[in-house]
């Protein structure tokens, strides 16, 4: 390539980089308020263990990759992960658990897209293991302007997650943090 190309490239990727904050965007009202809407009714879907709700807010391309990839139909997939939730719950008794949207970090992905990093907070029980508290986080994400929330501490997730979704590829979860509680 010629000097003179090079020179035009580059120019190119400077004013195309200068122009990524004119795409980022806040998360609008109405948005917000979906948002919060959705983490509502996860909570509650989580304190009553209403397991098919809670698979409810994976995003369906997520759920549609992991069935390709297991060979199953998707809703025979939501109904494997409905009774893999009530099997473990059936071991784990769940003292609390929220996520703070008052405290979610908001990000933006390279295209402007905004993204939430949510505190998530689980107390549980199990026999054998005791009295627990996980601090995390969940991604609130928005496709086909609906928002789905994504476990972030899960390694396998977040891969999954970056291959049906790749604008996700470089962007950091922070990591969770186990603590032992005194019963």
């Amino acid at each position: 390539m010629t000097m003179p190309g090079r020179a035009l490239i580059a120019l190119l990727v400077t004013l195309l980089a200068g122009l990524a904050p004119a795409l980022a965007r806040p998360v609008s009202d109405a948005e917000m308020a979906a948002l919060e809407d959705r983490i509502d009714s996860f909570n509650a879907a989580m304190t009553e263990q209403d397991f098919a709700d809670i698979v409810g807010v994976i995003p369906p391309p997520v759920l549609a990759h992991i069935a390709e990839e297991a060979k199953v139909p998707v809703d025979q997939l939501e109904t494997a992960l409905v009774e893999q939730m009530s099997q473990i719950f059936a071991d784990v008794d769940l003292i609390s658990f929220g996520m703070d949207l008052d405290a979610a970090e908001h990000r933006e992905l390279a295209d402007g897209t905004p993204f939430v990093l949510i505190p998530t907070t689980t107390v549980m029980e199990a026999e054998g293991m005791g009295r627990m508290k996980v601090d995390s986080h969940t991604l609130g994400m928005l496709d086909a302007d609906a928002w789905y929330l994504v476990r972030t501490s899960d390694a396998a997730m977040v891969g999954i997650l970056r291959k049906v979704y790749p604008q996700f590829t470089g962007v950091e979860f922070p990591a969770e943090t186990i603590t032992a509680l005194e019963d």
